[in-house]
């Protein structure tokens, strides 16, 4: 009975060891195509998850542009405020001049030199002429000093207005991070939905990112001036200011001394990073920060990571290539210093 059950398996390894290799060949094909097939699947699923996450931020979407577009407005207003209080200053220091030179030279003349000059009069006519030439300086006088006094309150009423319109402005970014976290949490239910997928995890999240990153042309600091400093404590328009403003995006609430830290420059954020408790490392993500610690004019560069493919990394940045503005460009991953990882 053994005899007979040997000779039978070594039979069927023999026909099967004996099949044409067309025969395998197809077997290899139909198993390719069934591959081919689950990743189409898979590349469906991750395209229906996405569509339905842009279906259900499309109204916080609207409303997180519409911030953006109000604190635009208002840093515009601020600019034209603060450029109106540097030219006050100016008329005020020197109407200030003028009436502080007026106020020694009466005071070093006192009031009875007035009266002596009236007394000493020849006759009652020059009495009167030397009375009127008084007035007419006492008028002058008047109007020097109302000229500084209106200046002076305009000077205050205008720094009380910056004032109202920072606060405003602050309120403004405050809003517009609070939406942003809300659409970051639909990110996050997504990419769990798409965990399961076996999917490459930076290509799906560069796609996620695609899908719920606000455009760029709205960083509300895009025609401010770059000696200004931006809500998050770093110059207008600078590489360190565009990267601030992505991270408030994603809910972060990032500043140049949160934590007690201090980014400052470009080429000082890995070193800050480490000492906050950040992850800096040479692996890019989706939504990481590329540190460089050279460039820039001796400050470094920070940039916004958008894409990850392979050892390609796609970033977007403000003062590079363009002098002041955005740039948007794919470079070696390895180009960069660091990573750090702010948000993942």
């Amino acid at each position: 009975m053994k005899r007979k059950l040997v000779a039978t398996v070594v039979a069927s390894t023999l026909a099967f060891s004996a099949l044409p290799p067309q025969f395998a060949h197809a077997e290899s094909t139909s198993q390719s195509k069934q591959e081919l097939k689950d990743i189409n699947e898979q590349q469906d699923e991750v395209q229906k998850s996405i569509d339905e996450l842009e279906k259900k931020i499309a109204p916080i979407k609207k409303k997180v542009t519409d911030l953006e577009k109000k604190m635009a407005d208002t840093n515009k207003k601020i600019n034209a405020l603060e450029k109106d209080m540097k030219k006050n200053k100016k008329d005020l220091d020197k109407a200030s001049a003028v009436f502080k030179e007026r106020i020694r030279i009466m005071y070093q003349q006192g009031e009875m030199g007035t009266m002596e000059a009236l007394l000493e009069a020849d006759s009652f006519e020059e009495f009167l002429q030397r009375f009127e030439v008084l007035r007419i300086i006492l008028k002058q006088d008047r109007n020097k000093f109302d000229q500084y006094y209106r200046l002076y309150e305009k000077k205050m009423a205008m720094k009380k207005k910056l004032l109202a319109m920072k606060k405003k402005q602050k309120e403004e970014a405050d809003k517009a991070r609070a939406e942003y976290e809300k659409i970051n949490k639909e990110m996050e239910k997504t990419e769990k939905k798409l965990s399961s997928l076996n999917s490459r995890e930076q290509s799906i999240k560069s796609r996620l990112e695609a899908a719920i990153n606000i455009d760029a042309s709205l960083y509300p600091l895009r025609n401010a001036s770059t000696s200004g400093v931006d809500p998050w404590g770093f110059y207008n328009r600078q590489c360190t200011s565009f990267v601030a403003w992505r991270m408030n995006a994603k809910g972060v609430d990032f500043s140049n001394n949160m934590k007690g830290g201090h980014w400052g420059n470009g080429n000082h954020w890995d070193d800050n990073a480490r000492a906050l408790g950040y992850r800096v490392d040479n692996q890019p993500t989706v939504g990481s920060i590329a540190q460089w610690n050279y460039g820039g004019g001796g400050f470094g560069h920070v940039a916004y990571v958008i894409a990850v493919d392979g050892s390609q990394v796609t970033i977007e940045e403000y003062n590079w290539d363009t002098p002041y503005g955005y740039g948007k460009r794919t470079i070696s991953a390895s180009e960069p210093s660091n990573y750090i990882h702010i948000i993942n």
